[in-house]
């Protein structure tokens, strides 16, 4: 994570095409020389691009900073705070149901290692 008040530099979807097709043909030699070749504070910059670009070109157009990361469909990180009288009475009884579940194993727990 970088530094309070770091600034970040964005770059174009063009630069990145470019600097991933010229990686690629071997014309910026190892990601190390590609590196310091473009500019980049770190060689895992290009490498993101390559996973892109590899995937889909049209990929490296979308800024995904400041957005929760998915894997299968799933987003990761920290949860929702949930507002319980945002839902419906339905889902209010699940989630309490749930929340009521966890407490009873962390009791059970507490209680296993002698905990009061």
């Amino acid at each position: 994570m970088a530094k309070k008040g770091t600034k970040h530099k964005k770059y174009l979807p063009e630069f990145k095409k470019e600097a991933v097709e010229r990686y690629i043909s071997g014309e910026l030699g190892g990601l190390d020389q590609a590196t310091k070749t473009l500019g980049l504070k770190s060689h895992s910059q290009l490498k993101s691009w390559l996973k892109s670009y590899r995937e889909d070109p049209e990929l490296l157009k979308q800024d995904n900073r400041g957005k929760a990361s998915k894997k299968d469909g799933v987003r990761k990180g920290r949860p929702k705070k949930v507002i319980l009288d945002e839902l419906s009475k339905d889902e209010q009884i699940e989630y309490l149901k749930m929340e009521n579940a966890i407490l009873k194993k962390v009791k059970a727990l507490r209680k296993d290692y002698g905990e009061h």
